[in-house]
C-alpha cells in the first residue's frame, strides 16, 4: 500500500510539473492507472490542500488565455468537459462582456481574411451571382465564429463591422 501511494503521488507530481490539471482530470488519470478510489481521493485532497491543484485558478487562466480566440459558449463547454463546476467557472466567463466578445470575433475574422473574405469575381457577374457569392462567404464566416463559441450577437456585430458582405 505504501509503495502504491508513493508511486501515485510521484505520478501526480510529475503530471503537474508539466501542466495544470483540474481535480477531475487528475481523478480520471488515477482511475486509468487503477489507483484505489480512497487513495486517489486522499491524494487529490492533499494536492488541493497544498494548492498544487486549484480549479478556480485553472478556470481563470483558461479563460484569460483563450478569451481572444474563443467565445463564451466554447469556453464554458470546455471547462465543463474538464470537470470545472459551473459555479467555479461562471465568474470568469461572466468577465467576458459582449463588447470584448464582439471585438475578439472581429479580430478573428480579420486575421483569417484570406479564408472568409469573399473572393473577387473572375469576370462579369450578374447581380444574382454577386448576391449568392457574398451570402456564401458570409455564411462561411458566421459558421466559423459559431464553431469558435461566439454568441449570435457577437457574430452579427463582427460580420457587420468587417463590411465584406455588403450587397
Amino acid at each position: 500500500m505504501r509503495d502504491e501511494r508513493e508511486r501515485a503521488w510521484e505520478y501526480l507530481l510529475n503530471l503537474l510539473s508539466r501542466q495544470a490539471y483540474t481535480v477531475a482530470e487528475l481523478r480520471a488519470k488515477l482511475e486509468r492507472r487503477r489507483v484505489e478510489p480512497d487513495l486517489a481521493e486522499a491524494l487529490l485532497a492533499r494536492l488541493v490542500e497544498l494548492r498544487l491543484v486549484d480549479d478556480e485558478a485553472y478556470a481563470e487562466r483558461f479563460v484569460a488565455g483563450r478569451r481572444d480566440t474563443h467565445g463564451r459558449l466554447v469556453l464554458r463547454r470546455e471547462l465543463r468537459r474538464r470537470g470545472v463546476d459551473e459555479e467555479v467557472a461562471a465568474p470568469h466567463l461572466g468577465s467576458l462582456d459582449p463588447e470584448q466578445q464582439a471585438a475578439a470575433a472581429l479580430a478573428l475574422l480579420r486575421k483569417n481574411a484570406w479564408r472568409y473574405r469573399p473572393a473577387e469575381p473572375e469576370g462579369e457577374e450578374d447581380e444574382h451571382a454577386r448576391f449568392a457569392r457574398l451570402k456564401r462567404a458570409e455564411a462561411k464566416a458566421r459558421a466559423y465564429l459559431a464553431r469558435r463559441g461566439f454568441d449570435p450577437d457577437a457574430v452579427q456585430s463582427a460580420v457587420e463591422a468587417v463590411g465584406w458582405f455588403e450587397t
